[in-house]
């Protein structure tokens, strides 16, 4: 009997722990699944770009699985009733599928295990998102999740050499996959396109998609801009990033594959710096990821209780402003241009919007969060809202209330020459020197919506009344 691998976000065939399983378990083959569900596809936090980016990252895994012989089964419904009639098509034993960690996804799981073997169906779930999940690394002193991310980080190091040495987590090798006579049967429906799927897409992505593009990315990352990363990841005009968050959001790349190639390069001399740096990152990664596990509430909900009753403003147009990128402060609209045309945003400067959204304009933090997902190929619950609580201060590790981003300031520092600007507000092109970063209002581009200085110091006396006393 054969076993169902339902795909869900680890879109590969290197390195994926519930196809190896399978692989390994099963004689009779798998029968690999990926599952439209309107339950994600209709939230309000899912949006085009994010669907049309999963679409690409499941076209080529499904003509790499039609090149061994096998096939992506397609289809669209609720995944329990789905996965029982797929069972009972193909004479699957088991499903065996890899663990999400959002609070929606655990309650999904947690009722595909309960129902699925009174249906005769063994459910396997497998850790592969991450490289320490739920509650593996806890506090010493008090044996509680940690919420404080440099500690967490220590600890996180110290577990990693300790279960695995100076290796790193171990990739698991390629197996050779057989796919049973029923697989032929299963019906699939055909690859949809978003707009069918109820997402029209106008972005234009330029992160090229799929496990091939995946693994190319972090060899090029890992074979030059990875040295120079400490130094140029907060330039967006520089092409200092990996840019492979689309790829771990989907898991077109496995987390064990990145860290394992960042540690062969801080081996090195050259790019030591920079991939102790990198991987500083793939840990806050976990970071959240364990935060929201632990305190699923942050989902909704500020992480600091005493800043769940701040008077945040609900001004729409202030907000459309912020979201169309013409807010009159070039760094802030060039970024939320690029986030509109791409579906995707430098990480410094996800901060500076994200701060100037709420503490320039008090905007709920909430409001900016749903925006970015709607509208990121990588939009993913942990790191976009850890994201968020940090720059709005509500958070766990927050950013103090009162060091408040200076959009002109933070512009002035890491794109000096407005390379970037110039790039996503050309109405701004022909201004040269330090007027790129505070320029003249004109016909062709607004003043800036509000004072910061004004705006500032109405932030600080927000949070100092949100405060109990």
């Amino acid at each position: 009997m054969p076993a169902i691998v339902w795909f869900r976000r680890d879109l590969r065939l290197h390195d994926q722990t519930a196809i190896y399983h399978a692989a390994r378990d099963f004689r009779d083959g798998i029968v690999p699944v990926f599952i439209f569900d309107d339950a994600i596809l209709k939230h309000p936090d899912c949006g085009p770009p994010i669907v049309a980016y999963m679409l690409l990252c499941l076209t080529e895994l499904q003509a790499s699985l039609r090149k061994m012989g096998g096939n992506l089964i397609l289809r669209h419904g609720e995944p329990i009733a789905e996965l029982k009639k797929l069972a009972a098509e193909t004479g699957a034993a088991a499903i065996y599928y890899n663990k999400d960690y959002a609070p929606g996804a655990c309650e999904r799981d947690a009722e595909v295990e309960r129902q699925l073997p009174k249906a005769g169906v063994t459910v396997k779930a497998f850790k592969d998102q991450v490289i320490f999940e739920e509650q593996e690394i806890l506090s010493a002193s008090k044996g509680e999740p940690y919420t404080v991310y440099t500690p967490y980080r220590n600890a996180w190091m110290k577990k990693l050499a300790a279960d695995f040495g100076s290796g790193g987590p171990p990739v698991l090798p390629k197996p050779r996959l057989k796919f049973p006579a029923s697989l032929k049967k299963a019906k699939s429906i055909a690859m949809p396109t978003a707009e069918s799927l109820g997402h029209k897409l106008t972005h234009a992505i330029d992160i090229p998609a799929g496990e091939s593009a995946g693994m190319k990315l972090l060899k090029r990352f890992c074979a030059g801009p990875i040295a120079t990363y400490q130094r140029d990841r907060n330039f967006p005009a520089i092409d200092g990033t990996s840019r492979l968050s689309p790829h771990l959001r989907h898991g077109t790349i496995s987390i064990r594959q990145c860290l394992n190639a960042a540690t062969a390069a801080k081996r090195t001399r050259k790019a030591a710096n920079g991939a102790t740096t990198w991987i500083g990152e793939l840990v806050w990664r976990e970071f959240y990821q364990q935060i929201l596990y632990n305190f699923p509430q942050v989902e909704h909900e500020a992480f600091k209780p005493k800043y769940e009753t701040l008077e945040w403003s609900y001004d729409k147009k202030h907000f459309a402003a912020w979201c169309e990128g013409r807010t009159g402060f070039p760094i802030v609209d060039a970024a939320m241009r690029q986030l509109n045309t791409t579906g995707w945003m430098h990480n410094r400067l996800r901060m500076i919007v994200a701060m100037f959204l709420t503490k320039d304009l008090r905007i709920d933090w909430r409001w900016g969060e749903r925006y970015f997902m709607q509208h990121l190929i990588d939009g993913e619950t942990a790191q976009n809202n850890g994201g968020w609580q940090w720059s709005a201060s509500t958070g766990t590790d927050a950013q103090p209330y009162f060091r408040i981003f200076n959009p002109a300031s933070q512009s002035e520092k890491f794109d000096p020459d407005g390379t970037y600007i110039r790039r996503f507000v050309p109405e701004l092109k022909h201004l040269q020197g330090r007027e790129i970063h505070t320029p003249p209002a004109t016909k062709n581009y607004p003043p800036p919506i509000v004072d910061h200085s004004t705006a500032r110091k109405k932030a600080i006396a927000m949070f100092k009344k949100g405060r109990p006393a």
